[in-house]
């Protein structure tokens, strides 16, 4: 018999450790924070550098296109070990890759604060982008293996505003960190790291025995090859042009190994990611619209740190204390939406959200080099608000929509798609900026504004910017139609009172 991850068979089939979750009880809760204090830790590394790459030109004395790759590097990372998530989980049991990933992320870190110059830095983050590629996908799968479905909506805004805290915190302190001691950006988690490791060891449920699910070797090969031929390409392509050899050969390599890939997996007995789970209408739309919409964040999260400290001369300290509030407003409305879920549904929030993402990213297309500091903090807590209202709901939608045993599955595929999306978005963005910026650059130096070359550089600039947005905009409303397609109030309020019924029977026969 097959049933939804609330499922009444599903919960009997559950270990005994994962049954007892469904009481309100001390072991719940332990569970429950766990596992987003570690998504919280790892989040933090993610974000931790968005607005510190200029102070490591200065530290290492490097070019900017050297030092990008603490980004990229980490980036390429995180994407490619993402679809080996739910495979690993599966074959060492999730727990133990939870506090293995938290382990190998507190070691790399310690790693990245010893580093001797830019090149080793660089080598450790991605070392570190491997196991903060782990984390997220890991600990998703873990809450929705183990919260009951009435309570599920609730865990998962709570484990998303965790992820949120982390870019609310870490601007802030990387920026203040790296004036005083730029090493120390680095191990500011590792007090919590521990303290998470060791409360997870001793709380964490073991779960179901280890699988014996073989390794798919072709899918892991195409995925790793495919991902890094097009978070390659997207990552540098500003740089390269689109008619270079170096773009053309990796845009090859890239559609190639993902066609060879997807035609793999559907033939596969035992796939590394179950891509069947685009059959269900829920899952596809719910996905889709989460890819969309953060496609269209990663503009905001690029555009405003450079807007404000290449413009208005701020430093990464000061930047990141404009963005606390916005952010702060991210996390308030994701908590909110986590309560409305259960209630409304996923249409009226997911919608609502991609209008004011929309909405507040059209407002950037009329920044000027002398737009107040004010006016950028209201659209970015606006943006933020629509990102915190559609983005949980969007990614429950579809998690609720599959079964507990393929949760994993699930969570690997929601977290692959959305780093490789984001990477690609963001590298779309800053291709188009860079285009546009030269564009503005020349038409500028042609007109008689009588301006200096200073001011006539700060313009096209910010006009690039405005390029960027307007685009970033048109993401947000490609989401409406999606958002329409994840079911009615109804059918929602059906859902979540079948979902708490079977529970409570599950629990009679536990």
């Amino acid at each position: 018999m097959t049933t939804g991850i609330g499922g009444a068979a599903a919960v009997q089939q559950a270990p005994a450790a994962l049954r007892e979750l469904k009481e309100p009880s001390p072991y719940y809760w332990r569970t429950i924070m766990t596992l987003i204090i570690g998504s919280f830790i790892g989040i933090y590394h993610v974000v931790s550098l968005n607005v510190a790459l200029p102070g490591f030109m200065t530290i290492f004395g490097a070019e900017l296109s050297t030092v990008q790759w603490l980004v990229t590097g980490f980036t390429l990372a995180t994407g490619i070990i993402a679809p080996l998530s739910g495979y690993i989980g599966d074959k060492w049991s999730n727990k133990t890759l939870f506090l293995a990933s938290l382990a190998g992320l507190t070691v790399s870190s310690v790693l990245c604060a010893l580093a001797w110059n830019i090149y080793a830095l660089i080598a450790f983050r991605i070392l570190q982008g491997i196991f903060c590629g782990l984390i997220q996908p890991v600990s998703l799968t873990m809450l929705y293996q183990t919260v009951p479905a009435e309570k599920r909506s609730v865990a998962v805004s709570l484990w998303s505003a965790s992820g949120i805290l982390g870019p609310a915190l870490a601007p802030t302190v990387s920026g203040w960190l790296q004036g005083y001691n730029w090493h120390w950006m680095f191990v500011v988690m590792l007090p919590l790291s521990l303290a998470t490791m060791w409360y997870g060891w001793r709380h964490l449920p073991v779960g179901g025995q280890a699988s014996r699910r073989r390794a798919d070797w072709t899918g892991i090969v195409l995925a790793v090859v495919g991902s890094l031929a097009l978070l390659l390409l997207f990552g540098k392509v500003h740089a390269w042009g689109w008619g270079s050899p170096l773009a053309i050969g990796c845009l090859s390599v890239g559609i190639g190994t993902a066609a060879a890939f997807v035609l793999h997996e559907l033939r596969s007995s035992e796939p590394l990611l179950q891509l069947r789970l685009f059959r269900q209408r829920m899952f596809a739309a719910s996905l889709g619209a989460s890819v969309v919409l953060i496609i269209g964040l990663y503009s905001g999260i690029y555009f405003i740190p450079l807007y404000l400290q290449q413009i208005h001369a701020m430093t990464s300290l000061e930047v990141g204390l404009l963005l606390l509030p916005p952010a702060m407003c991210l996390g308030v409305s994701t908590l909110l939406s986590g309560k409305l879920y259960a209630r409304l549904g996923p249409v009226p929030l997911v919608t609502a959200g991609a209008v004011l993402l929309a909405w507040a990213s059209w407002q950037f297309i009329l920044l000027t080099p002398d737009t107040p500091e004010s006016y950028v903090m209201l659209w970015m807590s606006v943006r933020y608000v629509g990102v915190g209202l559609s983005m949980t709901p969007a990614m429950n939608a579809g998690m609720g929509a599959v079964t507990r045993e393929l949760a994993g599955d699930a969570s690997a595929l929601i977290n692959w798609l959305r780093q490789v999306f984001g990477a690609l978005g963001l590298g779309l963005f800053t291709s188009l900026f860079y285009a546009r910026f030269a564009v503005h650059e020349r038409q500028l130096a042609d007109a008689p504004y009588g301006r200096s070359a200073e001011q006539l550089h700060e313009t096209a600039y910010t006009m690039g910017i405005n390029d960027a947005f307007l685009v970033a905009g048109w993401f947000g409303v490609a989401a409406i139609p999606l958002a329409l397609l994840l079911g009615k109030r109804g059918l929602w309020t059906r859902r979540a009172k079948a979902a708490s019924a079977s529970n409570e029977g599950g629990g009679g026969g536990a």
